[in-house]
């Protein structure tokens, strides 16, 4: 009885481990910390987008603001709800608190963008498109 479970299992987590992101391509790299501010750490499964251009085309607002991109794979972006609130709770954490979000669907893809304000009152933004499995984030700070 066990065993079908296991293998089961197995083949879910390498599924989610192969193919690259279409909304945005991802370098191999996992990303442990923003390098826009260390004291954000980013949850289990994301990976350092190559450039943060495609959500700079579905977010006009956030040309303003220092931008890196990271793209979520395998069950952590198959887990949308819970991955975004862990991506909240390290921002918070880190001292960024949300003080406005605002979420849109357009062609299929639900995108929400949270305005976040440090303990200083600085402006940061954080980004997130959601599109069937795939799961794409963005943060950046005000330049």
């Amino acid at each position: 009885m066990r065993q079908p479970k296991v293998v089961f299992l197995i083949l879910l987590l390498l599924g989610g481990a192969g193919l690259a992101q279409t909304l945005l391509e991802a370098t191999a790299v996992a990303a442990l910390a923003s390098s826009l501010d260390p004291a954000v750490r980013l949850p289990t499964g994301s990976y350092k987008a190559k450039s943060p251009e495609p959500l700079l085309l579905r977010f006009p607002e956030a040309k303003g603001y220092a931008l890196e991109a990271f793209v979520a794979k395998g069950i952590a972006s198959r887990l949308h709800a819970a991955f975004v609130q862990q991506v909240l709770t390290s921002f918070a954490a880190a001292g960024y608190f949300v003080e406005r979000q605002e979420e849109k669907t357009v062609d299929g893809e639900v995108r929400s963008l949270y305005l976040l304000k440090d303990s200083l009152g600085r402006s940061a933004i954080l980004l997130v498109v959601r599109k069937g499995e795939e799961l794409v984030y963005g943060f950046g700070k005000k330049r």
